[in-house]
């Protein structure tokens, strides 16, 4: 489809005063329009992952502890009880590998989780794989539900088995395969989300050729980020060869009439035509961002810690911050835990980045504020603007797609 190219910026505005800094210690969940509302439900219903990635940033994926259906209950009863839970929710199940757990397990916490919402709220599930657990049973589970399954592949198996390891040192790369196999016999539709590196972006062919040959219609590209246990982005340095990366995907994608849908892209393409709907708060209006509304997010680790933001935060060593440890769903709600300490100083700190980003960057209006998770690792101060995180994922897809449109050449079947 085409999309036209006129582009709306948001008007930069002087730096808040005093009395707005003051301001931004206070949260009130009336002073919020449209109303706050919780868009993703984060479960974690495990720390344990099966395979050992060089670039994971999680703490504890030797951990075998598991989510029980009881804090499974109390996370979603929190949820309605605070008047977050709105007519459409998404519970999203990631952290380690969510296939660590039993089928049974999500038989019965689906049918928990319908019980508490009711019909007053139309709850759809997600689950984020590595795929490599995948069987009839588990294939079976995802058609009961209606699950949305996203595939982590890597691509061709050069580049896939370089990072992607099991615990004793071997590629994953077959056994992803069979997993993929498996949901496409069963009729499942799958998207990827590929972690793409600069080995990558030196076989950026093969790359969009191995998901086109799997039957992939979608797949984002995330990078090795800098975050947690993983200190260093291996794209540092390599960022111009990023942009050709993404242009050739484009181009790809084009000539292939959409038949590969590159996420980043995609959402770019929309961004040009149509900014973030906005938000109103602390006196002002914010483009929306759901890494900096509160509780937008709400990730719920196994053991009923719960965070809001960026949903990398949770359980992050952070002596400031507890460890981004908001609450318990057993002890306390939601909405109670941001009277809290740790709320306050968290909620003053992403505000104060979102408004340095306004302050700083033409992409604000179509960001929104950015990564808090990325400008603690990368800048060291969640109060921070640009990071690595921000120029990969959104500015160079916004600007790759932009500038083609400006050599108006209407861009077609890259949106789904």
């Amino acid at each position: 489809m085409e999309v036209a190219s006129r582009i709306r910026w948001f008007p930069r505005r002087s730096p808040p005063g005093a009395a707005s800094a003051e301001a931004a210690h206070r949260f009130d969940s009336a002073d919020f329009s449209p109303a706050l509302r919780t868009r993703l439900l984060i479960l974690q219903p495990t720390p344990f992952c099966n395979i050992d990635c060089d670039y994971c940033y999680l703490p504890e994926r030797d951990s075998t502890a598991r989510m029980s259906l009881a804090t499974v209950k109390r996370a979603a009863e929190r949820l309605r009880d605070d008047g977050l839970a709105g007519p459409d929710l998404t519970v999203v199940w990631h952290a380690g590998e969510p296939l660590a757990m039993p089928v049974a397990f999500y038989d019965e916490a689906v049918a928990v989780l319908q019980d508490v919402f009711g019909a007053a709220c139309n709850v759809a599930h997600s689950i984020q794989t590595n795929a490599t657990l995948i069987d009839d049973a588990w294939c079976a589970l995802f058609k009961r539900h209606a699950m949305r399954i996203g595939v982590s592949v890597d691509g061709p198996a050069n580049l896939h088995d370089a990072h992607r390891r099991t615990r004793t040192g071997r590629g994953t790369h077959e056994r992803v395969l069979r997993g993929m196999a498996r949901l496409r016999a069963q009729g499942i539709a799958f998207h990827a989300i590929a972690v793409v590196t600069p080995a990558t972006f030196a076989q950026a062919d093969a790359f969009f050729d191995f998901f086109v040959a799997q039957g992939v219609t979608e797949v984002g590209c995330n990078y090795d980020e800098a975050e947690g246990l993983h200190a260093h982005s291996s794209l540092a340095g390599h960022e111009a060869a990023h942009a050709a990366f993404l242009a050739h995907l484009l181009e790809r994608s084009i000539d292939r009439g959409g038949a590969l849908r590159v996420r980043e892209l995609a959402m770019a393409l929309q961004l040009v035509s149509r900014p973030l709907p906005t938000w109103q708060g602390q006196g002002q209006d914010w483009p929306e961002n759901a890494q900096t509304l509160p509780f937008a997010l709400v990730t719920v680790a196994h053991n009923g810690d719960f965070s809001s933001f960026s949903p990398e935060l949770l359980g992050q060593p952070s002596p400031e911050f507890s460890n981004f440890i908001l609450g318990n769903v057993a002890t306390s709600s939601y909405l109670d835990s941001a009277r809290g300490d740790v709320f306050m100083r968290l909620w003053d700190a992403v505000l104060r980045g979102t408004r340095e980003c306004e302050r700083t960057c033409a992409h604000y209006g179509f960001c929104g504020g950015g990564a808090p998770a990325n400008k603690l690792y990368e800048n060291g101060d969640l109060a921070s603007g640009e990071t690595l995180y921000c120029r990969t994922m959104l500015k160079r897809p916004f600007d790759t797609v932009l500038a083609r449109l400006e050599r108006d050449r209407p861009i077609s079947g890259v949106q789904g």
